[in-house]
């Protein structure tokens, strides 16, 4: 007497399907069995490639082609740290805890990271426009590039209280001091508000 055998008809899973196609590079005819993403922007999406023209592809791929050298500088130093500010922590727990408050409240732009990616050229592109008075303005109010506008008022704010001639019992080069600092907040408020 003969067993009776079910017809089972075993279905593919998604990930199991085979399937062929033809190699991307022009007038290849071989089997494109290998992926290569289309660029760096498009890393998801791909050509399909025989072995020997996806090793040609791979050799000519540049993942920061189009890049200038301080977006490549950059992208090498954000990768370094995953993307994600870092800072150092020294101390102890009310520093640390002291070293945080201070970074959210100052350079909260570091977590926009849209803002971020404008700001970071914005500042190459504004001192190379600098003055000979407006690199001076800088150096008097003890401030260096990248700066913001609220950076520039906190050190003027600070200066000003220190150096004002009522503080000061009307000294002379405390209020020549004065003097340069207003006239130096002025050139970079005037230099940093029309370039934003």
């Amino acid at each position: 007497m003969n067993k009776f055998k079910f017809d089972i008809q075993k279905k593919n899973l998604s990930w199991e399907k085979k399937f062929s196609k033809i190699c991307d590079f022009v007038n290849c005819k071989e089997k494109g069995k290998f992926k290569a993403p289309k660029s760096r922007i498009r890393l998801n999406e791909y050509y399909f490639f025989c072995l020997k023209h996806v090793k040609e592809y791979n050799k000519s791929w540049d993942f920061y082609k189009g890049l200038t050298v301080d977006q490549i500088e950059k992208s090498m130093r954000n990768d370094t740290v995953w993307d994600r500010p870092s800072w150092p922590l020294k101390g102890n727990p009310n520093y640390v805890m002291e070293q945080l408050h201070e970074f959210i409240n100052e350079d909260y732009m570091k977590f926009d990271r849209k803002n971020m990616k404008n700001n970071f050229f914005n500042y190459k592109s504004i001192n190379e426009t600098l003055t000979k008075e407006q690199t001076r303005a800088l150096k008097i109010l003890g401030l260096s590039l990248p700066v913001t506008i609220e950076k520039i008022k906190k050190k003027y704010k600070k200066l000003v209280k220190i150096f004002h001639p009522d503080v000061n019992d009307n000294n002379k080069i405390a209020e020549d001091k004065f003097k340069e600092i207003n006239e130096s907040y002025k050139i970079l408020l005037k230099k940093f508000v029309i370039s934003k």
